[in-house]
């Protein structure tokens, strides 16, 4: 069992509570993402406050020119509106926030798992297969990863019967040395396809 796999099967039994809640896989490139979208939404929300207050406002001044006698419930209105927009704008900018990072999650994730598989395909152990979640952004590139690892699992195979047949042929010619030597690279190449 390759490392990955055998971490694999540990962590998914350990840690299934866990698999999901953390969401910064990637925090510095997630983070830059939030941030980037938050800032847009946050300009948005305060071009839209702005343009509600400054109503908010020209209407109270005349309800107040109209009717002096309110102009202290018209402040008071005033200013629970104007709480009450940036109570919801706030909450609005959270929900925002929260989403954008579980939505770069879905890019970091995969990527962070991908990179993990092709660390150990580029460390030899070529017996492991991807697994995306469904939702994963990088989820086509899944069929692609695994049928690559599928064609160096079967080119080691392939190598090592090829390595093998050798050192028979240089064994059968009185040459035990050179053959053993032969079975060996063969052997480390059967390693790799299992």
């Amino acid at each position: 069992m390759a490392p990955r796999e055998a971490r694999n099967v540990k962590g998914e039994e350990e840690h299934a509570f866990f698999r999901r809640r953390k969401y910064l896989v990637d925090s510095r490139t997630q983070l830059a993402a939030t941030v980037k979208v938050a800032g847009l939404v946050l300009i948005l929300l305060i071009i839209l406050n702005g343009v509600l207050g400054w109503q908010n406002l020209s209407e109270t001044r005349r309800i107040v020119a109209a009717n002096p006698h309110l102009t202290d419930q018209m402040h008071a209105n005033e200013v629970r509106n104007m709480a009450i927009l940036a109570a919801i704008s706030l909450i609005f900018l959270a929900l925002v926030v929260l989403r954008s990072i579980m939505i770069t999650h879905r890019t970091a994730g995969a990527m962070l798992k991908i990179v993990n598989y092709m660390n150990d395909v580029s460390a030899g152990h070529y017996d492991v297969t991807l697994r995306l979640r469904r939702d994963d952004t990088l989820r086509p590139i899944e069929d692609a990863f695994n049928k690559m690892a599928a064609a160096l699992r079967r080119r080691a195979r392939d190598d090592h019967k090829s390595l093998t047949k050798i050192a028979d042929e240089i064994n059968d010619h009185g040459n035990p040395v050179d053959a053993e030597m032969v079975r060996r690279i063969a052997d480390s190449r059967n390693r790799f396809a299992d």
